[in-house]
């Protein structure tokens, strides 16, 4: 390449340096919280892209040094432009397809063992659990060790033996603080319960004005005479009285009578009492769809004339209640309490405990529900996920920082070689200056710790993941490159946080990547 487009190529990828640094020190914010589905997709989607754009610039300094060595200046520079975005186009969409298919091929015994380590997860994050032979610093998964700790926990707790048999005596207090948490606590269930109160304190106060067993009878009588009346004066207005009507008239009579009160077809125009018992008839079948004998809650009819309390224990509106705030059946509520423990031990903590009793069934549910088109498929799908993307996401980031910084390095160094003249004999040595770099970090980040490679529990941790692929042969190839590649991670992310978060507030602004951390 040209001096001019070699300065233009190192700006670029000083340029993607600066976000990918930005974008690593949010990603560790991200995936040491215990992020949420929605979460972990926007950030994938951030570092899928950065990703993109870093082959994409490789691939353009490529292109551009063969423009130059050619003669007839070819690629073009819209064929330049069109492999760029296609390459990066291609990374992004493998990076995806990578991640669905770890996820979609881990075995069911992986996805029933990271939901159980979420869980543990989510309770380190929010102190509310401690880990034996970890540290003894309270503050740790505040720091970036710890957290880039978080992130690998659950692909490493994975691979521990009898992981189930160790955390089950915990699970179940987990559970129930897990459930605590997503009811609001007992203050914030307290509101559900005063706003479900108070909707049947309205519906009973509609219930007490309607019309009670004597009001029917009052009510009865009254369109008794009425209906009565009226039918004496229609007949007055033509000078009749009920048993004056001429005998071709009766039938006509008859149908207009039938037409307001339900008479039997041959009622005598003359039998009074027959009209009334119609009349009543009606008017009580009219009350009943109107609910005006009484009220049905949940199938069950509540007579007329209760009151607050008698209407609040009602079987009906217990039932109706305990729908609605999802309680146990066996709690009767009361319309007040004299206090929060009162309410927290007579209604929220039964509640809790039904709901986690219910959780821990899932949790402890044989491997093979977790297999595709079980019961519980797709709960393992998103604790896999969980426990993939995490570690994955960091590799990447860090490779792809690494990487630029190798070929920055080899781009400030072939302007430096080029801009002397007794050094360009050597300029045929440059391009092993990425690969120095590269080996150079990676082997200063293999042999350094920080805090938590320190502990016992991560020694124990990592050398669980690597027994996991253990070969007869001893060699155990496999198992060491992946306990490495954590390591690495683990320390790069302690060491290179702080650098990549003042990089993110102070050049960039404080760019977000779709993701701001919860208030403390």
């Amino acid at each position: 390449m040209t001096r001019g487009q070699t300065v233009f190529i190192a700006l670029l990828t000083a340029l993607y340096l600066c976000f990918e640094l930005a974008f690593n020190a949010r990603l560790l914010d991200v995936v040491g919280g215990a992020p949420t589905t929605d979460q972990l997709h926007r950030i994938e989607v951030f570092g899928r892209s950065l990703s993109g754009v870093a082959v994409s610039l490789v691939v353009l300094q490529v292109l551009l040094g063969r423009r130059q060595r050619s003669g007839r200046r070819t690629p073009s520079f819209i064929a330049i432009a069109f492999w760029c975005a296609l390459s990066g186009g291609v990374v992004y969409g493998s990076l995806q397809t990578l991640v669905e298919q770890l996820v979609a091929t881990s075995s069911p015994s992986f996805r029933r063992a990271s939901l159980n380590i979420v869980l543990v997860q989510r309770a380190l994050v929010e102190g509310r659990v401690e880990l034996d032979g970890l540290t003894d610093d309270a503050g740790l998964f505040g720091q970036p060790a710890g957290k880039a700790f978080l992130a690998q926990f659950p692909v490493m707790a994975a691979s521990v033996d009898r992981l189930d048999e160790k955390i089950h005596d915990a699970k179940l207090t987990l559970i129930r603080r897990q459930v605590e948490q997503s009811l609001g606590g007992p203050a914030g269930y307290y509101g559900r319960y005063v706003e479900a109160v108070n909707k049947t304190q309205d519906q009973w106060r509609r219930y007490a004005r309607m019309p009670g067993a004597g009001d029917m009878d009052d009510e009865v009588a009254r369109r008794q005479d009425q209906a009565w009346g009226d039918y004496l004066r229609d007949l007055g207005r033509r000078g009749w009285t009920p048993s004056t009507v001429p005998g071709g008239a009766q039938d006509a009579v008859r149908r207009k009578v039938r037409q307001r009160v339900p008479v039997p077809a041959s009622w005598d125009l003359a039998d009074e009492a027959t009209f009334r018992e119609a009349v009543a008839t009606q008017v009580r079948r009219k009350a009943d769809r109107a609910g005006a004998q009484g009220l049905t809650v949940k199938g069950r009819r509540i007579p007329p004339g209760l009151g607050w309390p008698a209407f609040f224990a009602h079987p009906g509106v217990q039932a109706e209640l305990r729908d609605k705030l999802h309680l146990p059946a066996g709690i009767v509520l009361q319309p007040g309490y004299r206090d929060g423990a009162a309410f927290q031990r007579e209604v929220f903590q039964p509640l809790v405990d039904k709901i986690a009793r219910e959780e821990l069934t899932r949790y402890d549910a044989p491997v093979e529900d977790f297999a595709d088109g079980r019961p519980l498929a797709d709960r393992g799908l998103d604790a896999a996920r969980a426990a993939i993307v995490p570690p994955v996401a960091l590799f990447f980031s860090l490779l792809g920082a690494v990487g630029h910084l190798a070929k920055l390095s080899y781009l400030l160094l072939s302007l430096t070689v080029a801009a002397v003249p007794a050094w360009q004999a050597r300029a045929r040595f440059l391009w092993a200056t990425p690969i120095a770099v590269l080996a150079l970090v990676w082997l200063t980040l293999s042999w350094i710790d920080n805090p938590v490679t320190e502990s016992r529990l991560y020694a124990y941790m990592r050398d669980q993941v690597r027994d996991g692929y253990a070969q007869p042969d001893g060699l155990n190839v496999r198992g060491r490159l992946l306990g490495n590649a954590l390591h690495v991670v683990a320390v790069g992310q302690g060491y290179g946080y702080p650098v990549n978060e003042l990089v993110r507030t102070r050049l960039l602004g404080g760019i977000t990547y779709g993701y701001v951390p919860p208030n403390p």
